[in-house]
C-alpha cells in the first residue's frame, strides 16, 4: 500500500445567530484563566451515530434521526436546550447536509463542525462526518485530517473543548469523529487510519508561558470503526486506546453477574446487522475509544435509536444504532 500523507485542513465551526449562519467564536486555550464556577463542563454527554447516507429518503431519514435525538436522546429536557453535549454523526450524504442546518433544534443549540462540506469533507466525498458541539461547551479549535490512505474519502474530525474540573482551570480534551474504510480490502488502510487517530489524541499542547505544563487532558474518539475482521478487533488495544464498551463492567459493577444467561447478541455492544438482517454478520462497528489517564473517566455506555423506524412508512432511520457515554472529568487531574 502505497504511503500516501494524511492533510490536515483547519476549519471553523458555524452557528445560527440572527437568522443566518456565521463562524462561531473559538475559546482558545489560555493556562493562566480563570473561568467562573459553573462556566465549563465537568461532564459531557458524547452521543456517536451512523445515519446511512445508502438508503433512499436520506433528507427525510436525517430529520427524523435529529428529531429523535431532540425528544429522546436527553428525554428529560423534553426537546429543549440539551445538556452539555456533543454529537458525532457520519454517513451525512453531500444533499442532505442543509437538512442539518435547517433543523430548528441545532440552530437553536449548536455549533456545527464543519459549516459545510466544501470547509471539512476530503475532495469528492459524497458523504461524510458532522459534529455538533452543544453551545454551552466552549470550543478551542476544530480541524480536519483527511487521510491520504484512503481511497473512500474518509477522515479525522478533530474538536477541541474546554474542560472543567476542581479547580476554575481549563484544560483541553480532543474529541474526533471518524468512519474509517469499508470492507476486508479496507483492513490495512483501518490500521493506518486508526493509528492516526491515536497520535492525534496524545498530540500535547503545552504552555507557552510559565512552568510549560501539559494543556490537554487526553481525547476519545467516537464513531464508525469498520470493525469486521479479528485483526480490527485488536486495533484499540495495538494503540494504546481503551474501548468503552469493553471497559464498562469497571463503573458497572456487578451488572454482568446480575444474571446468570448471557445478554443477546445485540446487547453485547453489535450495532449493526439488524436494521435489516442481511448476508453479512451482525458487528460491534460503532466504537468509542479514548485514551488512558487520571483527567476524565468515561462512564455509562449504551446503545441508542435501537429499533428506530420512520414515522409513517416502515423504514429504518438508519442501518446503525448509536452509541452514548458520559465524560466525566476528575478533579485530581485537572
Amino acid at each position: 500500500m502505497p504511503n500516501t500523507p494524511n492533510t490536515t485542513v483547519p476549519i471553523r465551526a458555524l452557528w445560527f445567530s440572527d437568522q443566518s449562519w456565521d463562524y462561531a467564536p473559538q475559546n482558545p486555550y489560555d493556562a493562566d484563566a480563570r473561568y467562573a464556577g459553573g462556566i465549563l463542563p465537568t461532564s459531557i454527554t458524547l452521543i456517536t451515530w451512523n445515519v446511512d447516507y445508502n438508503t433512499p429518503n436520506v433528507a427525510e431519514r436525517l430529520t427524523a434521526a435529529l428529531d429523535y435525538l431532540q425528544f429522546h436522546a436527553f428525554p428529560e429536557y423534553k426537546g429543549n436546550q440539551p445538556p452539555r453535549c456533543m454529537i458525532l454523526l457520519q454517513e451525512i450524504a453531500l444533499q442532505a447536509f442543509d437538512v442539518l442546518l435547517a433543523h430548528p433544534w441545532v440552530q437553536a443549540w449548536f455549533m456545527v463542525v464543519p459549516g459545510s462540506p466544501e470547509e471539512g469533507w476530503p475532495r469528492d466525498a459524497w458523504y461524510g462526518t458532522a459534529t455538533l458541539v452543544a453551545r454551552s461547551v466552549p470550543l478551542a479549535e476544530s480541524k480536519c485530517v483527511h487521510f491520504g490512505e484512503s481511497y473512500m474519502q474518509r477522515n479525522a474530525l478533530v474538536t477541541d473543548v474546554l474542560l472543567g474540573g476542581a479547580e476554575p482551570l481549563p484544560r483541553v480534551l480532543r474529541v474526533v469523529n471518524t468512519h474509517l474504510e469499508s470492507l476486508p480490502e479496507g483492513t490495512k488502510r483501518r490500521e493506518v487510519q486508526l493509528s492516526t487517530i491515536a497520535e492525534l489524541l496524545r498530540e500535547e499542547e503545552t504552555e507557552t508561558e510559565g512552568e510549560g505544563e501539559t494543556a490537554r487532558v487526553g481525547g476519545i474518539v467516537g464513531g464508525d470503526m469498520n470493525a469486521i475482521t479479528q485483526s480490527d478487533v485488536v486495533l484499540a488495544e495495538q494503540n494504546g486506546l481503551l474501548d468503552a464498551w469493553e471497559e464498562r463492567g469497571r463503573w458497572d459493577v456487578g451488572v454482568a453477574a446480575a444474571s446468570s444467561d448471557a445478554l443477546p447478541e445485540e446487547e453485547e455492544g453489535t450495532t449493526w446487522g439488524y436494521q435489516p438482517p442481511c448476508m453479512f454478520p451482525p458487528g460491534r462497528l460503532d466504537k468509542i475509544l479514548y485514551t488512558e489517564g487520571d483527567a476524565f473517566d468515561v462512564k455509562g455506555i449504551r446503545i441508542v435509536a435501537k429499533g428506530l423506524k420512520m414515522p409513517g412508512y416502515n423504514g429504518w432511520v438508519s442501518d446503525h444504532y448509536g452509541l452514548s457515554c458520559q465524560v466525566e472529568a476528575r478533579g485530581a487531574g485537572l
